[in-house]
């Protein structure tokens, strides 16, 4: 009877210790939101080389894929971003506006080169729908909904000279939207949408993804998900995982500092030129998690990363993945920094957890996340200070003219220049949640249940606005009219 006592005791105790260890402070799980939410979806795995010597990746993709659609499809349509640098005329990075920074030498050729395609195991014609070989359409035969097959590519990709999202700069090889990831099936079809020079022109469903990177000894990798790594001979192998993502993002150099920092039980990793920039991007990245998490949800994944590139935006967001412009790092830019982390780190909300049109409703989630920031000054700065931003985001945008027929509901291939673009869809849009919310003081609460609500999917333009009206307990349709769709 002692023994069982005893027995019973020490069970007791041990279950104590497990249940503070798993849900303790400071101990928390994470990554298991994402986890939960990987089961069934299509699974990318990708083999990647890279060459810096010759700026070229190499690539072998295996997709796993299952049609969830109730429509037979005859084909598969992959968005192949890395196409359009290959001539002048497609280039995303050769406008005007944005030419002499992204191309500070001169137009430098990339571009993708597609060496073979497989249908379970069947060698597959293919072609490009698009001049400039963005819409890679593949023959299937017919898969009838809830089937599966496995697509096999190998192809190449030539890395230009250029400070875009996709490119090189000063020694920092970025690739953003630079690897075949599968179209969005909507409404019987593939979204086959422009590579348009202004905003992000980018939408996929979330899947899984292993991916494994071969580089040279000595270059560090930023990327999407959560990373080991061994080196043999001259190379190193990283391997990636992760589960519920709609895309892998991931930038190389030899020449970032690091810093890591533990929050909440995230690893938030920060790569920079120098050693403070990076102290400094984990620093901001960790209290822009925490105001996240605590106003939309937890953050659904166990990383989150970020690093210094060469572009000329702000910077662009990737599922745990920021890339910042490196003039946000230099001195007296703290502010910049704090704030383009914090708009950036949103997106992990508004693009990565839910996903939108950003092509048709680019508003649905930069809208979202500037009003984020504005939150996020007040809270932890403090009335002025919020005023003071919003006087010059927000109200000095509304003193803007619109240009001829764009409204902050406009497709992104209604603007002509970046300029025109953030003031409309960033400053116009976010006035009309500033507005909602001195209505009815309660946006942050219906951004949550829209976070709840469409995590991992992808939501329209309704379904937010339906949101909104539900959980402020208000009709915003007119307001959202006013706002997001009326010529000034």
């Amino acid at each position: 009877m002692k023994y069982l006592l005893f027995l019973t005791a020490l069970l007791m105790a041990v279950a104590v210790i497990v249940f503070f260890f798993f849900h303790g402070k400071g101990s928390k799980e994470t990554g298991l939101r994402a986890a939960k939410a990987a089961d069934g979806l299509d699974h990318y795995m990708y083999e990647l080389v890279f060459r810096p010597e010759s700026d070229e990746l190499a690539v072998t993709l295996t997709l796993q894929y299952t049609n969830r659609t109730q429509d037979t499809q005859s084909d598969i349509v992959l968005r192949t971003w890395a196409g359009a640098y290959q001539q002048y005329e497609t280039s995303p990075a050769s406008i005007d506006e944005l030419f002499d920074s992204c191309y500070p030498e001169g137009f430098s050729e990339g571009g993708i080169s597609i060496e073979g395609v497989w249908w379970n195991d069947t060698i597959v014609s293919y072609s490009f729908d698009d001049e400039a070989s963005t819409v890679l359409r593949v023959p299937v035969g017919a898969i009838a909904a809830d089937e599966s097959g496995r697509l096999r590519l190998r192809c190449r990709i030539q890395v230009p000279h250029c400070a875009h999202r996709f490119g090189e700069s000063n020694g920092i090889y970025q690739f953003g939207n630079a690897l075949p990831v599968l179209s969005v099936w909507q409404d019987g079809v593939w979204h086959t949408d422009e590579y348009w020079p202004i905003g992000d022109p980018f939408m996929s469903e979330c899947a899984n993804y292993d991916v494994t990177l071969s580089v040279p000894k000595g270059w560090m990798c930023a990327a999407t998900g959560s990373s080991t790594s061994k080196s043999s001979g001259d190379r190193t192998l990283f391997s990636f995982h992760a589960d519920a993502v709609r895309e892998f993002g991931f930038a190389l150099s030899d020449k970032w500092q690091k810093a890591e920092k533990k929050a909440d039980g995230i690893t938030v990793s920060a790569y920079a030129l120098s050693k403070d920039g990076a102290k400094k991007a984990a620093e901001y990245a960790v209290k822009a998690l925490r105001y996240c998490a605590s106003h939309y949800g937890d953050y659904p994944y166990s990383t989150f990363t970020v690093c210094s590139i060469g572009f000329p935006f702000g910077g662009m967001e990737y599922p745990q993945l920021v890339m910042v412009s490196n003039s946000c790092f230099e001195k007296n830019s703290s502010d910049t920094l704090e704030l383009t982390l914090v708009h950036e780190t949103a997106h992990q909300w508004f693009y990565a957890l839910v996903g939108s049109d950003s092509f048709n409703q680019p508003w649905q989630d930069e809208t979202l996340c500037e009003y984020t920031v504005l939150g996020y000054v007040k809270e932890r700065y403090g009335t002025d200070s919020f005023q003071a931003l919003r006087a010059t985001r927000v109200d000095a945008a509304m003193q803007d003219p619109l240009p001829l027929a764009v409204t902050p509901g406009s497709p992104i291939s209604y603007y002509s220049s970046y300029t025109a673009y953030s003031s409309v869809v960033y400053g116009r849009g976010t006035a009309f949640l500033l507005d909602a919310d001195e209505m009815t003081g309660k946006v942050d609460a219906a951004l949550k249940a829209y976070c709840d609500r469409y995590a991992f999917r992808i939501a329209s333009r309704d379904d937010l606005l339906t949101t909104l009206c539900d959980s402020c307990e208000a009709d915003l349709y007119p307001l959202a009219v006013d706002y997001l769709d009326t010529l000034m």
